[in-house]
C-alpha cells in the first residue's frame, strides 16, 4: 500500500498519473473520492489528459459504491440523499405531532417535534445508532425514557423505508460493508481488478469510513494494489492567512455585501481578467443572498453562472407567488399572466428575469402546482461568466485551470467555516442549558486544523498571481470569521460600483400645499433635536414620515426602560436585586432582534446596565413619584385670561403641543418656601456626552418646561435638578455616570425662545442639509446633496 501526503489538489495530480498508468482493458482502476464535486473534477481531469483511457477508470463516492453493491441484490432500491432523508424525517415528525397519539409516541419530547433543533438531533441519532456499539452507548448514556422513545421512532422510520424501497446513507454503508465481508465474487462496477485509489482518506465521515476500511482490506486480500492519499502535509501547512494574495474587506452592513462583491469582480473584469477564471463562493446555500448577488450583478454588469438554481430561488418569482397566494388553482395561469403584464415594464430590462418568469408560467400551464413549478430548475442566465460555487466546487477546480480571482462572501464567525452547536435531546437533560449543548465530537484544535487545511486547498486552487478576497459584513453581536481576521485589509475604494445615476425629475417638483397646513405642530424633544442637527433629515423623517426602524441599541434601551418602570412604578413594593433580574427575564424578548447572536449580545449589555444601576442605588433609595410620565402641554403656555382656542391673540396664536415621556421624577426633600423640589431623571444607554453638551441639552430643557406646565407634575412641586443617568460609563463600564444641567431663573424663557424659533423654521419648510450634522444614524445618505458618492462603507 502506497500513501501520498500533501494538499488535496497536489495529491490529485499525482493520483491521476497513477490511475492512467494502470488503466487498460485488462485491469480497471477504482477511484474512491469523498464528494461528488471531487468526482466531477476527477472525470474532467481524466478526459482532458487521456480520453482513450478514461473509460477504464471508475470514479465513485462511498454512497455511489454502496448503491452499486445494494443493486446487485435489489435493482429497485433507492438511496436517499441527505436532503431527501431530512424531508422524510420532517414528514414523519410532523405527522406524529398532528396525530391524536402524539403524547403516547413522544411522552417526554412531544413539545419539540416541530423544532429544527430537534430535527437535527433526530437525524444525528439515526446515523449514530446504526453502528453504535454497546461501549459507545455506555460512554454516552441516554436518560431513562428518551432512549425508548427514539428506539420506537427508529422502528417506525425503518418500516417506512422498507415500504417505499428506500435506504438512507448510513444503512446503505452498513449493508454494503456486510455484503463485502462475505468474500463473494467480484462485484460488477465496484471491485477493482487492477488498482484501488482512495483520495483524501481523512476526509470521509464516520458513517462512510468503516466502508472505506472494508474496501481497502478486501482489495489487499485479493492482491490489488492500493494507493491512499491524505491531505495532512508532512511539513507545516501553508496557511492562507499568511499569504500575500489573501485580503479581507469588511463592510458595515449585509445590505451592501452583494454590491461590494460585484464591485471587486467588476474591477477584475475591467483589468482584462477572463470571467470563466473568476469564482464567487458562498459558504453555504443562501437563496436570499444569492438573489441579492444576482440583482447586484445586473447593476454592475457582471455575468454570473449560477448552477443548480431553482425557479423558486429567484426573488422576482417569490413576488409573483405572493400575488397568487389567494388565487384558486384553476385561475393560476390567468392571474400569473396578468401579474406578468402589469410588471412587464420593470422586467423587460433584464432578459434573464424574463426567462425565469416565463418558465414559471409555462410550468403552471403544464399543470404543475405552485410548489412543483418552484422546484423546477431555472434557466441559466448565461453559460459564460463568473462561476458561483461552493467551497468544495472551488477546491475541485482542475489543476491546469487555476482561478485567477476568488471572492468569498458571508465570512462570519460560525458560517465560514461553518460551526454547529448541537442540542443533545436524547443524551442530556434539555432543561439544563449547560448540559444540553455540546460541540462537535472532534476537538476544537482538530476543527481549526481541518479548516486551515481546507483554506490551504482553496489557495492552492488559485493561480500564483491570483487574488483571494473575503468579505465580512458583521452586525451587532456578530463577529467576522477568525480565519480571515488577520488577512490584509482591502481598501474601501474597491466598493465604488460604476453604475448609472438614478433617474431624477428634470426639475424640482414643487407644491403649494404646505406640509403642516394647520400651522400647528405636535413636537417632541427628539423632533426638535433632529431639526437643530439637520433640518434636511427632519424633512424626510417627520415632514414626509419616512422613518425607519430604531435598531438594536434602541430596542435594548426601550426594554431596559420598561424594566425600570415596572421596578420603580406605583404599587411596586419589592425593590430587591432578585426582583430586578426577574423583571428582565420576564420582559426580555429575543424575537425583537434580527439575529440570535445580537439578542445575546444586548441581553448581556442589559444585564450590565441594570447591574450598574443597582450598585448606584443600593445604598440610597430615591423617593420616586412618577415613572415614564407622559406629558402633553401647550406651547406657548396659555395666559390666565386667554381663550382656549387662542381667539384672544397674544402669545397663544398659533398654538403648538409639546409631547414626550419623562423617565423618572423624584421628590428631593420637604417643601421649601411652600414648594417641593423635584428631580427629573432621564436614563441613557449610549455613550455619555460632555458636560458642555449637557449644559445646552434641549431634551432636558423641554422636560423642564413640561414639568412647569403639566398639571400632574405641578401638584408635586417645581423641577430643581435635571439629570442624565448614563447606565454605562465608557471609562469604567461598571458604574452609572450622572451629568446634571443647572436650573437658573431664565431657563424657561430661553427655552421658549429656542423652541419658538425652531417651530417657525419648521413651518417655513427651510429644509437644507447641514454639513456639520451627526450623519451616523441618518438613513438618507444616498439622497443627500452633501454626499455626492452616497453612503460611505466602513
Amino acid at each position: 500500500m502506497t500513501v501520498i501526503s500533501g494538499l488535496a489538489r497536489e495529491n490529485r495530480a499525482a493520483l491521476v498519473q497513477v490511475a492512467l498508468a494502470e488503466a487498460d482493458a485488462a485491469s480497471t482502476v477504482l477511484v474512491l473520492t469523498p464528494q461528488s464535486s471531487s468526482a466531477r473534477a476527477w472525470r474532467s481531469e481524466l478526459l482532458r489528459r487521456s480520453p482513450q483511457l478514461s473509460g477504464f477508470v471508475r470514479v465513485v463516492t462511498p454512497l455511489g459504491f454502496a448503491l452499486a453493491v445494494l443493486r446487485e441484490e435489489r435493482h429497485d432500491v433507492t438511496v436517499l440523499t441527505h436532503a431527501q432523508r431530512r424531508s422524510l424525517v420532517t414528514e414523519l415528525l410532523r405527522s406524529e405531532a398532528d396525530s391524536a397519539g402524539a403524547s403516547s409516541l413522544w411522552p417526554s419530547q412531544g413539545a419539540f417535534l416541530r423544532g429544527p433543533a430537534f430535527l437535527d438531533e433526530v437525524l444525528r441519532e439515526l446515523s449514530g445508532r446504526v453502528d453504535a456499539s454497546t461501549a459507545e452507548r455506555t460512554s454516552h448514556p441516554t436518560p431513562p425514557g428518551r432512549g425508548e422513545e427514539f428506539d420506537a421512532f427508529i422502528r417506525r422510520y425503518e418500516a417506512v423505508l422498507s415500504e417505499r424501497s428506500l435506504v438512507d446513507a448510513p444503512r446503505a454503508y452498513r449493508t454494503a460493508r456486510d455484503r463485502l465481508r462475505l468474500e463473494g465474487p467480484v462485484i460488477e462496477g465496484t471491485d477493482s481488478t487492477g488498482h484501488l485509489v482512495v483520495e483524501q482518506a481523512n476526509a470521509y465521515g464516520p458513517g462512510s469510513m468503516p466502508l472505506i476500511d472494508t474496501i481497502v482490506e478486501r482489495s489487499q486480500r485479493r492482491g490489488t494494489q492500493v494507493t491512499i492519499s491524505t491531505d495532512e502535509p508532512p511539513s507545516p501547512p501553508r496557511l492562507a492567512d499568511r499569504d500575500h494574495r489573501c485580503s479581507m474587506l469588511r463592510v458595515h452592513h449585509p445590505a451592501v455585501e452583494a454590491d461590494a462583491a460585484m464591485s471587486i469582480l467588476r474591477t477584475w473584469l475591467d483589468a482584462g481578467q477572463d470571467p470563466s477564471s473568476l469564482a464567487l463562493i458562498l459558504p453555504r446555500p443562501d437563496p436570499v443572498l444569492l438573489s441579492e448577488l444576482t440583482g447586484a450583478s445586473g447593476r454592475a454588469r457582471v455575468p454570473l453562472v449560477v448552477p443548480g438554481m431553482r425557479i423558486g430561488d429567484h426573488r422576482i418569482v417569490a413576488e409573483c407567488v405572493l400575488a397568487l397566494s389567494s388565487t384558486d388553482h384553476a385561475d393560476l395561469v390567468h392571474h400569473a399572466y396578468s401579474w406578468w403584464l402589469s410588471n412587464a415594464a420593470e422586467l423587460v430590462s433584464d432578459s434573464g428575469t424574463v426567462e425565469v418568469v416565463s418558465t414559471f408560467i409555462r410550468a403552471l400551464m403544464d399543470g404543475d402546482s405552485i410548489d412543483a413549478a418552484l422546484d423546477r430548475p431555472a434557466p441559466p442566465r448565461t453559460t459564460y461568466g463568473v462561476t458561483v460555487a461552493t467551497l468544495d466546487d472551488a477546491i475541485a477546480r482542475p489543476s491546469d485551470q487555476p482561478w485567477t480571482g476568488v471572492v468569498i462572501v458571508g465570512c462570519l464567525d460560525g458560517r465560514f467555516p461553518r460551526r454547529r452547536v448541537r442540542r443533545a435531546w436524547f443524551r442530556s437533560d434539555p432543561t439544563s442549558m449547560t448540559d444540553a449543548r455540546r460541540a462537535d465530537p472532534a476537538s476544537e484544535d482538530e476543527l481549526v486544523e481541518h479548516d486551515r487545511r481546507r483554506l490551504g486547498d482553496l489557495l492552492a486552487a488559485v493561480a500564483v498571481d491570483g487574488s483571494l478576497v473575503a468579505i465580512a459584513a458583521p452586525v451587532g453581536g456578530v463577529l467576522p470569521s477568525p480565519f480571515i481576521d488577520n488577512w490584509r485589509r482591502e481598501e474601501p475604494s474597491l466598493l465604488r460600483v460604476p453604475t448609472a445615476p438614478p433617474l431624477r425629475p428634470p426639475s424640482d417638483t414643487t407644491s403649494d400645499v404646505p406640509l403642516f397646513p394647520s400651522g400647528s405642530l405636535k413636537l417632541s424633544a427628539t423632533q426638535l433635536t433632529t431639526f437643530e442637527d439637520c433640518s434636511w433629515r427632519y424633512g424626510f423623517e417627520y415632514g414626509l414620515g419616512l422613518r425607519g426602524a430604531g435598531g438594536a441599541p434602541a430596542t435594548a434601551g426601550s426594554l431596559v426602560h420598561e424594566v425600570l418602570e415596572n421596578f420603580l412604578g406605583a404599587g411596586a413594593t419589592d425593590r430587591s436585586r432578585e426582583r430586578l433580574v426577574a423583571l428582565l427575564d420576564e420582559l426580555w424578548n429575543d424575537s425583537e432582534f434580527p439575529y440570535a447572536a445580537q439578542a445575546l449580545d444586548y441581553r448581556r449589555r442589559a444585564e450590565q446596565w441594570l447591574g450598574n444601576w443597582w450598585q448606584f442605588y443600593c445604598e440610597t433609595t430615591p423617593d420616586v413619584r412618577l415613572t415614564e410620565h407622559r406629558f402633553e402641554v401647550p406651547f406657548p403656555a396659555l395666559t390666565p385670561n386667554a381663550e382656549p382656542d387662542g381667539a384672544s391673540g397674544g402669545n397663544n396664536t398659533p398654538r403648538h403641543i409639546l409631547v414626550g415621556s419623562i423617565d423618572r421624577i423624584d421628590l428631593l426633600g420637604p417643601p421649601g418656601d411652600g414648594v417641593a423640589r423635584l428631580r427629573i431623571v432621564d436614563y441613557k444607554s449610549g455613550s455619555p456626552k460632555s458636560q458642555s453638551d449637557v449644559d445646552d441639552d434641549l431634551q432636558l430643557a423641554v422636560y423642564h418646561y413640561a414639568a412647569n406646565h403639566d398639571p400632574t407634575v405641578r401638584e408635586l412641586g417645581k423641577p430643581d435638578r435635571l439629570e442624565l443617568h448614563y447606565l454605562q460609563d465608557d471609562a469604567s463600564k461598571e458604574r452609572v455616570k450622572v451629568l446634571s444641567r443647572l436650573v437658573f431663573d431664565d431657563l424657561e424663557r430661553n427655552t421658549v425662545a429656542r423652541i419658538d424659533a425652531l417651530a417657525k423654521s419648521i413651518l417655513g419648510e427651510d429644509y437644507s442639509p447641514d454639513p456639520d450634522a451627526n450623519c451616523e444614524y441618518c438613513a438618507f445618505h444616498t439622497l443627500c446633496p452633501t454626499k455626492a458618492q452616497g453612503r460611505q462603507v466602513r
